[in-house]
This record gives C-alpha cells, structure tokens and sequence, in this order.
C-alpha cells in the first residue's frame, strides 16, 4: 500500500552532493542531566521541558523543537559541525527522558537532517532546516491529528459506547468531532494509576456534554460486554506492528480480544519508532533513570516470617517527609487468622466486607516506592489490534504499519 511519508519536510537545498551526519558522538558523563555538552552551554532538556509545558505538544514535537533550537544555538560552521552537535544533544535527549515519544522524535529529525543536502551556503542551509523543523511542528504535526480524527469519526457511529484507556489527545480530538456532528457517544474510561489520567479525559469529555464515566482499572472485564468498541492513543508505533502505550493497555487489548470487540489505536505517524520489542521487558530505558531496568522484582524475605504485619490507622498514604520503617512490627500478643478476617470482613457486624471499609478495617494504599517499581509503558502486541488509524491515509493494519516502517528507516 502506497502512503505518504511520515515527515512531510521538504528536504532542505542541496549542493554537489548530500551531507551525511557525522558519527555517533557519546555524552560525557554527567552532561546528560545539565545540558553542558550543546554549543555555548546551550541546555537542551531545559528547552525540551519549555515545549513540553505546552499540553498541546506532544514528546516527539517536543524533542524536535529542542534540537530546532539547538540548531539556532549553534555556532558550528560547517554541516560535519553541526552533525556532530545534533548528535550530542539526540543523544543527551534519549538518555535523559523517559518518554519512548522523544525516541521517535529525534529518530525522525535525525533521518530528514540524514536526506538533506548542506550546499555551499551552509548558512543559508542552517536557516532552512530551522524554517522547515519549526514549519513542521507548528503546522503539519497539528494537522497530523485532524486527518486521524477524520478519519477515525467514521468509525464511531451512533449510539456507540467506547472504551478508552488513559488520556490522548488524539482520542479525544476524535470524540469530540463526533459529538459534533450531533452523533450520541458515551465513553468508558480506565482510571490509569498511578498516573491517573483517566481522570483528565473524564475532565474534559463531561466538560462537553459527552456522558463518560471512569471505572477501575481491574473493572475492564466487567465493562466490556457493554462497550462497542475500544479506542486508544499511543506513544509510539515499534517495528513489529505493535503500540507502546500507557501501562495497561495491553492487557484491555487482551480482554478485547477474548470478548471480540474492535480495539482501534490512533498514531500520529511522527510517533513511529525504530526499535523492535521481544516481550514487554524489551524496551529502551534511559541510562541516568532511577526506574530499575528489570521491575517488579521480588524483595528479598529476610525478616522473620513470625512477625506479624498491621494495616496503618490512616487512610491517607504516609508523607513523604517522614522516614517509613520497612520492618514489620511484632506486636506484644499476635492475633489470630481468625481476627485478622473478621477485622477485614467488618467482623461480621455490620461491616461491608470485600465492598466497603467495614469495621476495624483501613484502606491501604501503594507508597511512592512502590509505585516506582512500576512499568509506566506496556507493549500491545499486533496481534490484538484491528487498524491502527495514522495520517497517512487510509486505516492500516499493524502489517502494514510494520512494512511501511521498515520500509522508511531503511531507505
């Protein structure tokens, strides 16, 4: 299938020949987190973080206006020079930033500065590629999520109720068109711990008039004999076809899947990234993260299994200003198994059991620790998605998304 290409940047005038990028330049060590290494101690995470600020930018557009105004920054005279600046602050970007979305980001610019030609007058040439990387990110990746939400409204028909999992833009963009267009929607949406996104996309979509009501994560299932279908956003678009996405929504895919209901993935096509995932494990973590590289690992069972464990008397998690003991304490007279459930079923006196607080009982909530430990991204395999509906034209299929990917990194 013949679609357009991804970065509809025209490539910027070229000489006698093409200029290619110079070798991969390693950061120096500790100049990921502080910026040092860009020219005139330009700080590329900072003006990273400056667009990102904008709710309306997304990781990828982020990173490109880091390196757009790099480019600006640089005092390079030459296209080797530049390159080779370009490299450090990519690179200094990647190691840094958690967001698989920045990847793709700079694997797009890298590519576009990759095809285009230097000249001989290279600051002319410097003033171009600034034009077209600030042109693309202000008009033609806004205009990547219209088209997907053109094309995306089709799918919603009247009457239709929805599943969505956290929060995307792109999503919302698509729902709220169908309203729009006076088309009875109502949206089911996953709480999305730990970051709760969900709650935003309830937010905004009752902010509308559109009916949405959030459900637990864990309450999936439970939820979708009565969806019609189930549409998510993504962070990026792998190799194999497959959607890295907040953490999650492999698993309402699977569900999806078991009860034969459509699962839709809406992706800028800005947002595919050259990388391929064996398993869920198997995706790139930034070097000076404190996320550990493999999580949920087990803690090591050290104290003594005798000591008995007590739910805390507040409802509310412990400050983070007040050192937490990790050792259970034993109390003077252990109870018994048998208390230990009538306290948690309300002790059979009125209590709510499995449902409610129920007497002697307090709700115990995850800690910061252990929310860290945490995968903040899943992996939804290929397998378990209908169409992914991009930009590009017509809905494809994860293989022809995967072909096409291929395809363009390695033109």
């Amino acid at each position: 299938m013949s679609v357009a290409s991804p970065l509809s940047l025209s490539p910027a005038p070229s000489g006698r020949g093409t200029a290619r990028p110079a070798e991969p330049v390693h950061t120096p060590s500790g100049s990921g987190s502080r910026g040092t290494s860009s020219p005139r101690g330009f700080d590329v995470i900072a003006s990273y973080k400056r667009a990102i600020e904008d709710e309306k930018v997304p990781h990828p557009i982020a990173a490109i206006l880091a390196l757009v105004e790099l480019i600006e920054a640089s005092t390079a005279s030459t296209v080797t020079g530049l390159a080779s600046e370009l490299t450090i602050g990519r690179k200094t970007l990647i190691n840094t930033q958690t967001s698989l979305g920045v990847r793709a980001g700079c694997q797009l610019w890298e590519r576009f500065f990759a095809l285009s030609g230097g000249g001989e007058d290279f600051p002319a040439y410097k003033r171009t590629l600034i034009s077209q990387g600030r042109s693309f990110c202000a008009i033609t990746a806004p205009q990547c999520r219209e088209k997907i939400a053109e094309l995306a409204v089709g799918f919603l028909r009247d009457d239709c109720v929805i599943l969505t999992h956290s929060y995307s833009r792109t999503v919302i963009q698509t729902i709220l068109r169908a309203h729009k267009q006076h088309k009875r929607i109502r949206v089911y949406v996953t709480e999305a711990r730990p970051t709760c996104l969900g709650m935003r996309t309830h937010q905004v979509l009752t902010a509308h008039g559109i009916p949405c009501t959030v459900v637990l994560d864990s309450a999936v299932a439970y939820v979708m004999e009565r969806v019609d279908m189930v549409l998510v956003g993504s962070e990026a678009v792998v190799e194999s076809g497959g959607l890295v996405s907040s953490v999650g929504t492999y698993q309402v895919a699977l569900v999806a899947k078991s009860m034969q209901k459509p699962f839709y993935a809406l992706a800028e096509s800005y947002k595919f990234l050259r990388h391929y995932p064996l398993s869920q494990t198997d995706l790139p973590i930034p070097s000076s993260t404190s996320r550990p590289s493999i999580p949920l690992e087990f803690p090591s069972l050290i104290p003594a299994l005798s000591q008995a464990w007590h739910p805390p008397t507040s409802l509310s998690r412990p400050s983070s200003s007040t050192p937490q003991s990790r050792t259970p304490v034993a109390p003077a007279t252990p109870p018994s198994f048998g208390s230990i459930v009538d306290s948690a079923a309300g002790g059979g006196h009125g209590g709510n059991g499995p449902t409610g607080s129920g007497k002697g009982y307090s709700r115990v909530e995850m800690t910061k620790e252990m929310e860290s430990i945490n995968p903040m991204v899943d992996v939804t395999t290929p397998d378990l998605i209908d169409f992914i509906i991009t930009d590009l034209g017509a809905p494809l299929s994860p293989t022809s998304v995967s072909q096409y990917l291929v395809a363009q990194f390695s033109s």
